[in-house]
């Protein structure tokens, strides 16, 4: 357990004081960290960053979504959902067609290729999480939940502050 920070996080800890809460936060964002870099490694395999698996998750769940729902919901800008299209529609997993409401707009669809990669990336993705978690017992699940839930809150109490 001697390992949980890494070396950049390390050196944070080092200039800060370092203590038990801030060895815990810095704990967390190494694992964040490796577990974002592990995700990366997968999706690459085809072809996927994160990025555009998460815009065609969202627009196989939601067809006809436009692009500035799309943007919303999945945390970025409206230019960085623009290259996401553009890249998922040259792979042939997207489509645009024209808003039947607003002719100024377009609606946003999984092509069948589209549709069959999320299927089998989503299976990829269960066992991957499963394989993470291996060895977590409910109690540890549970008490971990609570954990990211107080710090998620404080996050956000200091955001309003």
């Amino acid at each position: 357990m001697n390992n949980l920070v890494d070396a950049k996080h390390t050196l944070m800890l080092s200039e800060t004081g370092g203590g038990e809460p801030a060895r815990l936060v810095m704990s967390l964002l190494t694992t964040t960290r490796q577990i974002d870099a592990a995700c990366a490694t997968m999706l690459s395999r085809h072809g996927l960053s994160e990025g555009l698996f998460a815009a065609l998750l969202a627009v196989h769940a939601s067809p006809g979504i436009t692009p500035g729902a799309l943007a919303s919901q999945i945390l970025v800008t409206r230019a960085t959902v623009t290259g996401l299209v553009d890249g998922l529609t040259k792979r042939g997993l997207l489509e645009r067609a024209a808003d039947p409401t607003d002719r100024r707009s377009q609606t946003l669809h999984a092509t069948g290729a589209g549709g069959t990669l999320v299927q089998e990336l989503s299976a990829v993705y269960a066992t991957w999480m499963e394989q993470l978690t291996t060895g977590i017992s409910n109690h540890q699940r549970n008490a971990a939940f609570e954990m990211l839930d107080t710090v998620q809150r404080n996050v956000r109490r200091g955001e309003e502050s």
